[in-house]
């Protein structure tokens, strides 16, 4: 049996990295789903918290699209396909940073709020 429980000083991209890889594709592509269902419905229907929804599913599905774009990377790089596994390379570290935005922006979102400012996305 293989411990696949990360370092206990590992770093938070260490911890969701190990986590990411060890989710199942299936899980990936529903919490992508999920994700953009709520972005819809954050930027449908909550006038209020419309940032915070919206901002929030981002994030998810920045995760949820790095997890795939790794496995098919890990896939191309295991068929010999070098161009492609660096191209899906760069689409995963897009993935990143449109993520890492989300979330400072998700951040901003939530304190906006709690100091009561009118911040509309």
């Amino acid at each position: 049996m293989v411990l696949s429980a990360g370092r206990p000083d590992a770093s938070l991209v260490e911890f969701l990295e190990l986590r990411a890889r060890s989710e199942s594709i299936t899980r990936l592509v529903s919490q992508a789903v999920v994700a953009i269902v709520l972005v819809t419905a954050g930027l449908a229907r909550l006038p209020f918290g419309t940032a915070v929804v919206a901002t929030l599913g981002g994030v998810c599905f920045c995760y949820a699209a790095w997890g795939l774009v790794d496995r098919i990377r890990t896939y191309s790089i295991e068929q010999s396909w070098p161009l492609t596994a660096h191209y899906l390379e760069f689409l995963g570290k897009l993935f990143v940073a449109i993520g890492v935005i989300s979330g400072i922006g998700f951040i901003f979102a939530v304190l906006f709020i709690a100091l009561g400012s009118p911040w509309i996305l």
